[in-house]
């Protein structure tokens, strides 16, 4: 190998960022919001009443849905998408059973777990 070769710098000096922050995919407003980050020591019925209890701040909760199989994770529906963006403004990052709240508008409108 030629000493020229050796020094030779590659073309692109590509550097790798590995970041530990969430990456938010924008999603379309809707009325499904996407609950996650939720305790999963804290029993499913507790959880869903006390989800309850909070969105319901916000306007009517028509459906929560909720699974053993998905811990910590939850779809809250509401009544209107504006009823939907309030509560995700006000409830992001709010400390719900020792742990902050994650929300985001649905990937679809409805989800069935």
């Amino acid at each position: 190998m030629s000493e020229e070769a050796a020094t030779k710098k590659p073309k692109h000096d590509v550097k790798t960022d590995i970041s530990t922050s969430e990456t938010t995919v924008p999603t379309l407003p809707r009325s499904t919001l996407y609950v996650s980050n939720l305790n999963d020591q804290i029993k499913l019925e507790a959880l869903k009443s006390n989800l309850y209890l909070i969105f319901s701040t916000f306007g009517e909760v028509l459906k929560i849905s909720m699974s053993a199989k998905l811990r910590g994770q939850a779809f809250v529906t509401l009544k209107t998408v504006d009823e939907a963006n309030l509560a995700m403004i006000s409830l992001r990052d709010e400390p719900f059973f020792g742990k902050p709240l994650k929300i985001q508008f649905s990937k679809s409108e409805t989800k069935e777990l």
